[in-house]
């Protein structure tokens, strides 16, 4: 039986020193291990003994230094001082901390690397140096590397190509000083960074002297990869019999050259002469046939959504990992796996994958625009976000109100004063103009969540550490800032960018048992540790191994020289990861998403076709069966003219009091169920909220500027002439104003010239242009004599029809633009500002045919107003006139057959065929044994009405079912 690695491991220190191991230091890469460690010894020794103590490498190093390791932001602040006062004494202009801070976390990341593999920042910088000066082509140069120049010196595009070779040289000049100023500066206030305890301890052997001195020996556990400190630390340590190694590898990657992930072991065994206390490395893969299964999902979440039906079903002893190679399939995973069984998170849960990440980022998002744009103002969007987010504990009915009062005024841009009678939200939306307020303020939001989660019950143990890690990282945050005087300084966006990156790194800590149930964790957390069964989650090449490699700015081929990282370390890593999974486990499942697309290659990790190519081991595939739906139709609902449906249609008879209009009319030729909904069950469309205007308020603003013109020419004379139109024109604009502020913000001095956003200034510019072009066709129309403009209540007529063989009647009702007289020809003028077009089909028949490729609504219209108004007026020869103001200038206001204008007999002829079959249709309407249906060749845009429908009518569910 093979056992779990660090079973060996417990067993073999057992042999060595017995229960007496109080004086051990056991050293693991990370914490995890160490549980695992305590549970085997625990049953090894069957007794209780004076544990040894456990660090993690970091921690042991840490132990080991005098000085203290400085958070990042005292990095920076650090550096940033440095270069200002080197800049400056070179009599050049410094970047601020703000455009500085971008650069320096690469530029620290780098000098950590010096560090870790005791490479001479002299000399290395040095020979980047001289190799420009050599070159002078920079065909080293990536477009990050380029990107960083550009931003690192101020001026840079000011010069030209020589000037910028230069500027580059002098930057790796100056990198050498910049480092030794950066940690003298550091040590003088007692810090040091991570990366300067290594090569502290490394170049002076005795710097750690008193630390290792307390142990009796140093155990180092499941080490793979070992940077040139710790390389040299080890060696020296086992010269002096002071430690021992643990490498968990087998012989089938190790003695093997060619295996990639051996490198690192070999390194260890070659190099550094580390032996493995263990003895040879055992060959398990070798003689190992298991069958490695492959799932192919189809898509991202699909590789999570698998766990379900791979799983084991209920409870079970066995030790369950699932590994994520992609680490964004964590919220996906914890979704899919079977409620019944118990699983750990051992990686953190992100806070940037929670909801309470979104109201932080919403808040920022808010503080940020404040600052940008200069502005009281909120946008709409962020409002209504608000107010729905989960975690926000606004009361119903302020919320409905609130969003009542948005859309009354069509606030596009809410006035922060707008929102002071609603406490809670004036509070979220508070601007914050100091750094530290700004704080404070975030803290205050989040421990009031906390608190109304908690009274409430409603707070989970997610929840609950999620605000207390980012709690404490705010709190870490705000001493951060307080300390350093040049971020107080700093532009208060840089702060609120800050405060989101340091929260988007935040993880947030699951309790549970590690040692029971499924684990869940990163590929990188499973090193050392051992499970009987593993899912292996987002294992797409590409992503195992990363094609990837860190930011840095020192370049390739200097990287390779002087033996620091490269792509190939990365990957070498990777595979030691990969190839280890299989030395003890009985099944493993590689899961990755066959789909191609931006963030996927499609392909499994290359390690499992070598793999198949070069051992025993054998893959079966299984390609997840996504279960495909077609399009939903709509569905075949049918409507009697029963009960309350009958009511209503009664109430348009006779003298019941309801009309029928001209757009009541063209939504039944559409579809008797569009009608249904709009005139008989009175669903109507809510009204939306847009950031950008939509044709019909376009439409609505130049009705109602028309109007006014109309009335002010009218109240002095109906007589039209061009002279009139071309002296009230300088109006328009005002009118125009007035217009937008009634229609859009129901207010007729809400607008102020001097006031209008560019959107109003846009649409007023479109709104004045329409009125221009509609005013230039009048004009050539004058004179002409204005008889009606638009009139809500004169124009109603009684239209009979036969219903179950007796004579009713329909009140038909028309809303007309404006009615006009010219050389003796009374005008019907309908204004239009969509695509409406003048033409019609030859075959009269087809008038009310919807599916006919010429179906003409606006002629419809039009012609109803112009039956409407001869009723009523007793005129006759009234011409029906449409004004697409798009096409006004060139096609004119003449409906159109043939080419042919509709005026004189043809408008007549057509006018008897509208009345039969608007007669017919209205019967139709009406007609108790003829249910309201949807045409199914027609679009009908109101299937999310069905369930309101059903529930204002008290309809069972199972109306939805013809």
């Amino acid at each position: 039986m093979t056992l779990p690695f660090l079973k060996e491991v417990a067993l073999d220190l057992v042999s060595r020193f017995g229960d007496d191991l109080k004086d051990l230091a056991l050293i693991f890469n990370n914490k995890r291990p160490e549980l695992y460690f305590k549970q085997y010894l625990a049953e090894i020794l069957q007794k209780p003994i004076w544990s040894p103590s456990f660090f993690t490498i970091q921690d042991f190093f840490k132990a080991g230094s005098p000085l203290l390791e400085a958070d990042k932001i005292s990095q920076i602040v650090c550096l940033h001082e440095c270069y200002v006062q080197l800049l400056t004494e070179q009599q050049q202009e410094p970047l601020n901390i703000d455009r500085f801070f971008p650069i320096a976390e690469t530029i620290l990341s780098d000098f950590a690397q010096l560090d870790y593999d005791l490479v001479d920042p002299g000399a290395i910088y040095q020979e980047i140096h001289d190799l420009a000066e050599i070159e002078k082509q920079f065909q080293f140069l990536t477009a990050e590397q380029v990107t960083f120049l550009e931003s690192f010196w101020k001026s840079f595009h000011q010069y030209g190509q020589l000037q910028l070779r230069e500027k580059f040289i002098q930057l790796w000049k100056i990198m050498p000083r910049l480092y030794v100023d950066f940690t003298r500066s550091l040590h003088e206030q007692g810090w040091t960074t991570l990366a300067g305890i290594y090569r502290s301890m490394a170049t002076d052997l005795t710097t750690g002297s008193s630390l290792t001195a307390s142990f009796k020996q140093l155990i180092f556990i499941g080490f793979n990869a070992i940077n040139n400190a710790e390389g040299t630390l080890f060696n020296y340590w086992q010269e002096q019999g002071k430690a021992l190694f643990y490498f968990d590898a087998d012989a089938y990657y190790v003695e093997d050259n060619l295996q990639e992930a051996g490198y690192f072991i070999r390194k260890n065994r070659n190099r550094w002469q580390l032996k493995n206390a263990l003895g040879p490395f055992p060959d398990h893969l070798k003689s190992k046939t298991n069958a490695i299964n492959l799932v192919e999902a189809s898509g991202f979440t699909a590789q999570a959504k698998v766990l379900h039906s791979l799983l084991p079903q209920v409870p079970t002893e066995k030790s369950i990992a699932i590994l994520l190679a992609d680490e964004s399939l964590l919220i996906p995973t914890l979704q899919s796996i079977p409620e019944q069984l118990t699983s750990n998170i051992t990686m953190g849960f992100p806070l940037s994958q929670s909801p309470l990440f979104g109201f932080i980022d919403l808040w920022l998002k808010t503080q940020t625009n404040y600052h940008e744009t200069k502005s009281d103002t909120i946008a709409y969007q962020a409002i209504e976000s608000y107010v729905s987010h989960p975690l926000v504990m606004l009361p119903l009915s302020e919320k409905e109100q609130l969003l009542q009062d948005i859309q009354e005024h069509h606030y596009v841009q809410v006035p922060n004063l707008a929102l002071q009678k609603y406490t809670h939200v004036a509070s979220f939306f508070k601007k914050q103009d100091e750094p530290l307020l700004l704080i404070r303020a975030l803290e205050e939001l989040l421990r009031r969540i906390f608190n109304h989660r908690k009274e409430s019950k409603q707070l989970t143990l997610i929840e609950a550490s999620l605000l207390t890690s980012t709690l404490q990282e705010l709190n870490h945050l705000f001493d951060s800032i307080q300390q350093h005087r040049s971020l107080q300084q700093a532009d208060i966006r840089f702060l609120i960018t800050l405060i989101r990156r340091h929260l988007f790194q935040v993880n947030a800590a699951i309790e549970g048992d590690p040692l029971k149930g499924i684990q869940i964790m990163g590929l990188l957390e499973s090193r050392n540790l051992d499970f009987e069964e593993i899912y292996l989650l987002g294992a797409n090449d590409g992503m195992l191994p990363k094609r990837s490699f860190g930011n840095t700015y020192i370049p390739d081929a200097i990287r390779r020289a002087y033996g620091l990282p490269v792509l190939e370390n990365q990957e070498a890593l990777s595979a030691y990861l990969f190839y280890r999974l299989l030395q003890r486990t009985k099944k493993l499942h590689v899961v990755y998403n066959h789909l191609v697309d931006d963030n996927s290659t499609g392909e499994v990790t290359r390690f499992v076709k070598q793999l198949a190519f070069e051992s025993n081991f054998s893959c079966s595939t299984l390609k997840q069966q996504q279960e495909t739906k077609s399009a939903k139709q709509p569905l075949p609902l049918t409507i009697p003219k029963t009960g309350r449906v009958a009511e209503t249609l009664a109430a348009y008879l006779d003298q019941g009091g309801l009309k029928i209009s001209a757009t009541a009319l063209t939504n039944y030729i559409q579809s008797p169920l569009l009608f249904f909904f709009k005139h008989v069950a009175r669903i109507q469309e809510p009204e939306v909220l847009a950031e950008d205007f939509q044709v019909n308020k376009i439409g609505s603003i130049v009705h109602q500027v028309m109007q006014w013109f109309y009335e002010e020419l009218k109240v002095e004379s109906a007589w039209i002439t061009a002279e009139r139109i071309k002296d009230k024109r300088p109006a328009l604009p005002s009118l125009c104003l007035k217009a937008l502020s009634i229609v859009v913000y129901h207010d007729k001095d809400y607008l102020k010239p001097e006031k209008t956003n560019s959107i109003e200034k846009i649409i007023l510019q479109i709104v004045e242009d329409y009125a221009h072009i509609i005013l230039k066709t009048d004009v050539a129309a004058c004179p002409f004599e204005l008889l009606e403009l638009e009139n809500n209540e004169d124009y109603v007529v009684d239209f009979p029809i036969q219903v179950n063989g007796e004579e009713r009647w329909v009140k038909l009702q028309g809303i007309i633009d404006r009615i006009d007289q010219r050389e003796g020809i009374v005008r019907i003028v309908d204004y239009k500002t969509g695509s409406d077009g003048l033409t019609y089909m030859r075959n009269t028949e087809n008038l009310f045919d919807p599916k006919d490729p010429k179906y003409n609504k606006a002629l419809i219209q039009t012609l109803f107003y112009t039956f409407i108004y001869e009723q009523k007026s007793g005129k006759q020869n009234v011409e029906p006139h449409l004004y697409t103001v798009r096409k006004l200038n060139n096609e004119g206001s003449f409906f159109q057959s043939d080419q042919q204008p509709l005026r004189g007999e043809k408008l007549n002829a057509l006018k008897a065929v509208f009345i039969e079959q608007l007669r017919e249709t209205l019967q139709e309407l009406f007609n108790p044994d003829i249910p309201f249906q949807h045409r199914p060749d027609m679009i009908l845009p109101y299937h999310d009405l069905y369930q309101e429908f059903f529930r204002a009518y008290g309809f069972p569910d199972t109306s939805l079912e013809s």
